[in-house]
């Protein structure tokens, strides 16, 4: 007996070890450089200013950017942001902080969902599947490493609606459990407006085809439902109490309808935009997901697998709405991610045995996708220009940015007018010059309308058209490209 206890002890010796390891290495990925570069425009930078403005003001539950009403997303994102700021101080670590820790959260919980449909070994293939890196296409636009490295909010999203999806499928044996998804779903529709909804719009159907439309546990899903209401809707009507109309016609006009029905900001693709994206995003892998769906497709029709099942609408259900949309852009599947994983993890599994699917899917990672991160590095020539700039400029002085997309007259200031001219500058100029900047067009100063000792903020490319018109104090350029700060005279 005392001969064979370390040998039964050394099995699982070994699948903790891997498994600790795995997770250490995520942690590591994510975190290394994270605070260094410069944050990116557009929503990375966006983000990090709302959350600063709202830490400075302390105005936590009106968001504003650039001192513009912003009601284009719920604020939870953002005071989680604003705490990182009090805590750790205005940077790109903390603006990022968040992103990392929930992209950390849905690592761990696709190491559980493995283990809970099938085994240990498939949670740890999926995960590594989801820290592979094609260098060809290492951004921000494709990979879930990446995307979970810059200041953005569709990691929280993914994570709450893991919960409820965890939920979920716990509550096969504990029922009450899903009353509990409630929470989870509401602090989804709290981070990101109507893309929240997807705890609901995944689990329902999931709920119905592994119960073969059997009816039961209506009080539950009430239950759920009023939790989620309790959760999400007291902002909701609070901001309108506020602003009225204006933030129905942003929040809602804006971010769903317009999101769905109309191309924003040239953000636009074909029907097919979202599988080129997965297919980037797995890199090597990319190859064969199409096969591993199509084969979960199979395992769920005629063996009747619940898990598989899950995972299916889990990435079906997202896929099908986000590409019906006009507005397109690659993060927007983040969420879907994990399943695709977890779904190679068990083709494999069973096609190779699952400590040789292990051992194939970690040699395939060193081999050719596994690398360090580079710092997320969006807008270097606006910090370095912004950390001069700041020497030069006082609190109290006029400043100017010149672009030639800028309106004509100011703004509104009225709420809902969602920082009109603002948003034609740059978002990093905002975050990192810490001013409050007046956006002009190259027409209004050439007629002469700025203010004599104001500063302007023009481009190299652009300087020559307004050399007469000011004095050059300061010059941030790279071959001819950057920025100037002028003088008016």
């Amino acid at each position: 007996m005392r001969e064979r206890l370390p040998n039964l002890l050394v099995p699982s010796i070994a699948r903790w070890s891997v498994c600790t390891g795995v997770l250490v290495l995520s942690l590591a990925l994510l975190f290394y450089r994270l605070g260094e570069g410069s944050l990116y425009d557009w929503d990375e930078a966006i983000y990090a200013q709302a959350a600063k403005e709202m830490l400075q003001t302390r105005a936590w539950g009106s968001l504003t950017w650039d001192g513009y009403s912003f009601f284009h997303k719920p604020p939870l994102y953002f005071w989680l942001t604003a705490l990182a700021y009090h805590v750790l101080g205005i940077h790109e670590f903390a603006a990022r902080l968040w992103s990392a820790l929930f992209g950390f959260g849905i690592l761990a919980m696709t190491f559980a969902f493995g283990v809970r449909l099938r085994s240990w070994t498939v949670g740890v293939g999926a995960v590594l599947l989801l820290l592979s890196v094609d260098p060809a296409y290492y951004s921000q636009w494709w990979n879930f490493l990446s995307l979970s490295r810059v200041g953005l909010m569709d990691t929280s999203l993914t994570f709450w609606i893991m919960i409820a999806l965890l939920l979920v499928w716990q509550s096969d044996r504990r029922p009450w459990l899903l009353a509990l998804t409630g929470i989870p779903a509401g602090l989804a529709l709290l981070t990101k407006a109507w893309p929240g909804l997807f705890a609901l719009l995944i689990t329902l159907p999931y709920w119905h085809l592994a119960r073969r439309g059997q009816t039961g546990h209506l009080g539950y899903w009430t239950m759920a439902a009023v939790l989620a209401t309790a959760v999400a809707l007291p902002w909701h009507f609070w901001q309108y109490s506020l602003h009225g109309h204006f933030f129905l016609r942003e929040y809602v006009g804006f971010n769903l309808l317009e999101r769905v029905l109309q191309t924003v900001e040239m953000h636009h693709g074909g029907p097919f935009f979202y599988l080129s994206v997965i297919r980037r995003g797995f890199g090597i892998w990319g190859y064969v997901l199409p096969l591993a769906y199509l084969w979960g497709v199979w395992r769920a029709w005629r063996k009747g697998d619940q898990g598989v099942v899950l995972l299916l609408c889990w990435v079906a259900i997202p896929l099908v709405l986000f590409s019906i949309a006009r507005t397109k852009l690659g993060w927007y599947v983040n969420m879907i991610y994990p399943p695709l994983a977890l779904l190679l993890a068990i083709a494999l599994a069973d096609l190779l045995t699952a400590r040789v699917a292990l051992g194939v899917v970690a040699i395939g990672m060193l081999v050719c996708c596994l690398s360090l991160p580079a710092p997320a590095d969006g807008s270097p020539q606006v910090k370095a220009f912004a950390r001069e700039a700041l020497q030069i400029v006082k609190p109290d002085d006029a400043l100017y940015v010149i672009e030639s997309a800028c309106a004509d007259e100011e703004p509104s200031h009225t709420a809902g007018e969602l920082f009109m001219a603002g948003t034609h500058i740059r978002p990093s100029m905002v975050f990192y010059l810490d001013r409050r900047l007046t956006c002009v067009t190259e027409r209004h100063v050439l007629e002469g309308n700025a203010p004599r000792g104001a500063y302007v903020i023009v481009d190299g490319e652009s300087w020559p058209r307004f050399r007469h018109m000011g004095q050059v104090v300061l010059q941030v350029l790279e071959d001819g490209r950057g920025y100037l700060l002028a003088r008016m005279k």
